[in-house]
């Protein structure tokens, strides 16, 4: 049966929402959902996500993560579905934290990968994980690269991963 309950999340202001949830809801010693399964596609914090996708909330009401059913595109990034198998994750002040990109994109003038099955097995081992990851303040802060590129007139090769300051800058 389908339940509705109003959500009040804090996103740099409050709003609230009428949310379709799933039978199936985990909540947190204060009595406020930490978890549920949208039962059909919904607006959560101002993106539209499919049904079946699992919300994640701080125990303050906040989004927090979602493994997203289906890719979506989130915040101009196309961020893998597939259930369980990939979490999107948000800054509290609503912005992209960590996406594992569905298709290689130029983000800031940077051509950063989708993610690759192989690069995450072998993470141990090079350090990379194939996450694209964001500042608060939606400046990139990691990606690998999807091809050759040059910056600060020296050549990274494509996988590299680079690392940015929340101002741009490569460290």
């Amino acid at each position: 049966m389908k339940r509705l309950l109003t959500l009040t999340l804090f996103l740099g202001f409050a709003w609230g929402q009428n949310a379709p949830l799933s039978n199936n809801i985990e909540y947190y010693d204060n009595g406020n959902i930490e978890f549920y399964i949208l039962e059909h596609e919904e607006i959560v914090n101002g993106q539209l996500l499919p049904s079946g996708t699992g919300i994640h909330l701080t125990d303050t009401g906040v989004l927090d993560w979602c493994f997203l059913e289906d890719d979506t595109k989130i915040q101009g990034h196309l961020c893998r579905g597939n259930g369980h198998g990939f979490m999107t994750s948000f800054h509290p002040n609503g912005k992209l934290k960590t996406v594992w990109l569905a298709e290689d994109e130029i983000i800031q003038g940077i051509p950063c990968s989708k993610f690759r099955f192989l690069s995450a097995v072998f993470a141990g081992i090079h350090g990379k994980t194939g996450q694209t990851s964001f500042y608060d303040n939606g400046q990139l802060k990691y990606c690998e690269l999807s091809r050759d590129f040059i910056v600060n007139n020296k050549t990274y090769k494509k996988g590299n991963a680079l690392k940015f300051s929340a101002n741009g800058e490569l460290q």
